[in-house]
């Protein structure tokens, strides 16, 4: 009794507070950057605006929705609006514990949950305003609820409408998510024995989700339609060193990756050649597929339609750390040396781990050092117009509250500050000062020709380089 209390209750609130804890503490160290900017300008709107803006959205509704009831309490501070994706990964430590536990042993429960908790992959999201975290944690949620129903045979009403809900809520997370129901409804269809004594439940899991997900259906053919045919913002993997680049990310640092892949090498070519000794074959079956498929597929995918990136592989990085977690405890199965592995795998990932990782964004810093710039006779251009929100986020909180664009633009252009493209209706020719911030303007609007113009009209008296981005530059007149 002692011992069920300890593993079912204990271990996994310690977990829970170490995630908390060590994710928390450098939460608000890093600037708003990347596409947090717009997650959290757009989530302080008004909810008509943002059901607006879904209909050209790249991402489902409800984190920019939970996001916006966050900030209506807490405010746009960045830890105040980071502080849900510490909570949804911390909260994912629970589910992964649980898988390991409840389908396999403690042992691979604990592996599974350091791995998970001292994986940089993880901090990085827990540290973003975006929906990748949220998306783990409803990914381990349903992945747990279907295990307990296809493996457990554990099919009470509870237990089926917490797994409903958890993919409801996922696909209207992200878009990705779709890859989780697809991994659970093809593991039961080409599974002869269970689509027999499952197909009804099969049908009931199509049926709801197609209900519960109506509303926005329409949105994400169209979506997918202008992926496809108009392409993404990403490129075609380089070859398959970004394979292997992707597990090193997963593995924090390449040390650590070389030996989480001999790990999962040799893990899954015993858990094939003796999967007869497994006790676990179904829910071992079901991990593997988890991780191994969609991490494949996506990357060969990837040579057409891109979409191997890290961000959107977080359903795969759950079954990830449960994978390793099996492989490295099926590898040796004598009692006196069966430590031996797992425990320099986690030292490994305890070593490496960063959690004040920098998000390559110094965005407060780039602003202040426009702010030590700019004086009644300096011009200001920030460019590309996408990091307009990110820029005016650190140079006028409640400029950034404003819903109206051209307000906000109008009150920059009053203040001698102009967010461009290029430099096509900006009359900077009286200007005998200019600084310009260059957020890797060719990127998002390439050969805007800015920099070379005002090269070739002014004297560049200074260049600034900010991590990993920004280059503030300083003109005078010639």
């Amino acid at each position: 009794m002692k011992r069920t209390y300890y593993t079912a209750f204990i271990i996994p609130l310690l977990f829970l507070i170490l995630n908390l804890v060590l994710k928390g503490i450098f939460l608000g160290s890093n600037s708003l950057g990347g596409d947090e900017p717009f997650s959290v300008y757009h989530s302080q709107q008004s909810l008509s605006n943002l059901f607006t803006i879904f209909q050209n959205e790249n991402n489902p509704p409800l984190h920019f929705i939970l996001l916006h009831y966050w900030i209506k309490f807490f405010g746009i501070s960045e830890i105040s609006v980071r502080i849900p994706s510490l909570i949804f990964s911390a909260l994912t430590a629970l589910f992964v514990y649980r898988i390991g536990l409840r389908f396999f042993n403690l042992r691979v429960a604990i592996y599974a949950s350091i791995l998970f908790l001292f994986s940089n992959y993880q901090f990085t999201f827990a540290h973003e305003a975006r929906a990748y975290a949220l998306m783990g944690l409803l990914t381990a949620a349903s992945m747990y609820y279907y295990m307990e129903i296809i493996i457990s045979k554990n099919r009470s009403n509870w237990k089926l409408c917490w797994f409903l809900l958890a993919n409801t809520l996922l696909i209207y997370t992200h878009f990705f998510g779709f890859f989780v129901l697809f991994i659970q409804f093809f593991f039961i269809l080409f599974q002869r024995d269970l689509l027999r004594e499952y197909y009804k439940f099969l049908m009931l899991f199509v049926g709801v989700l197609l209900l519960t997900y109506s509303p926005y259906l329409w949105i994400t053919l169209l979506r997918f339609t202008h992926s496809t045919q108009g392409g993404t913002w990403l490129t075609p993997p380089g070859g398959i060193s970004e394979f292997y680049e992707m597990l090193r990310v997963f593995s924090n640092a390449p040390v650590t990756a070389v030996f989480t892949i001999a790990a999962l090498v040799i893990g899954l070519v015993l858990l094939i050649i003796k999967r007869k000794q497994n006790p676990n074959r179904l829910a071992t079956r079901l991990i593997i597929c988890w991780f191994y498929i969609p991490f494949v597929f996506m990357f060969v995918i990837s040579f057409w339609i891109p979409m191997f990136l890290d961000r959107y592989l977080m359903f795969i990085s759950i079954g990830f750390c449960i994978v390793v977690a099996l492989s490295v405890d099926f590898i040796i199965q004598k009692p006196t040396f069966q430590y031996i592995i797992p425990s320099f795998i986690c030292l490994l990932f305890i070593a490496s781990v960063k959690p004040n990782k920098s998000n390559k964004r110094e965005v407060r810093e780039t602003v202040a050092l426009v702010k030590s710039l700019e004086n009644d006779s300096t011009l200001v251009l920030v460019a590309p117009v996408h990091f307009s929100l990110n820029f005016i986020y650190y140079y006028d909180r409640s400029l950034f509250g404003k819903s109206d664009a051209q307000f906000v633009q109008n009150e920059l252009n009053k203040r001698q500050l102009y967010c461009i493209n290029s430099l096509e209706g900006v009359n900077y020719n009286p200007w005998k000062r200019i600084v310009l911030v260059d957020a890797a303007s060719n990127f998002s609007a390439p050969n805007n020709n800015i920099l070379n113009t005002l090269n070739a009209e002014y004297n560049q008296t200074n260049k600034q380089h900010i991590e990993e981005i920004f280059d503030v530059y300083e003109f005078g007149k010639r």
